[in-house]
């Protein structure tokens, strides 16, 4: 195999989930996707002129980040659950305490419960995972 991989398989880029860049980048895209989803929480979705959902009145910046932050959110979450390297784990472990505990201050409605609660059980599921993974490795 090439440099920087290992003898287990191919991997997307393994060489760098182990560089601790991860742990800030998992915070600030959790942030930015966090702030978006509760403005579509608090806003709510009005008609669009092709009969979608747009952000309300107010609310169309949080629409922007949340589109733009959508797609580095699903490489960050899933990077962060798949991996067996601490860093990504402990990104997304810290981004979901610090983005549920944001969202529990934001209000205490439904939608912010569910938010906080899917974020605090990101932060508790990626780290779990990533060490179950590296004590099949050692083993």
């Amino acid at each position: 195999m090439g440099a920087g991989r290992s003898s287990r398989g191919w991997s997307l880029d393994e060489e760098n989930w182990s560089r601790w860049w991860w742990v800030p980048l998992a915070v600030v895209v959790m942030a930015a996707a966090t702030w978006g989803v509760l403005g579509l929480v608090e806003g709510g979705c009005e008609r669009g002129p092709r009969g979608g959902c747009v952000a309300a009145d107010g609310y169309k910046v949080r629409g922007w980040v949340l589109f733009l932050a959508a797609m580095p959110s699903y490489v960050v979450l899933i990077t962060g659950l798949v991996t067996d390297r601490w860093p990504p784990a402990l990104g997304v472990a810290v981004g979901g305490v610090a983005c549920g505990l944001f969202a529990l201050t934001q209000g205490r409605t439904v939608p912010h419960l569910t938010v906080a609660g899917v974020l605090l059980v990101l932060a508790v599921v990626a780290p779990v995972l990533a060490w179950r993974r590296r004590g099949v490795r050692a083993r």
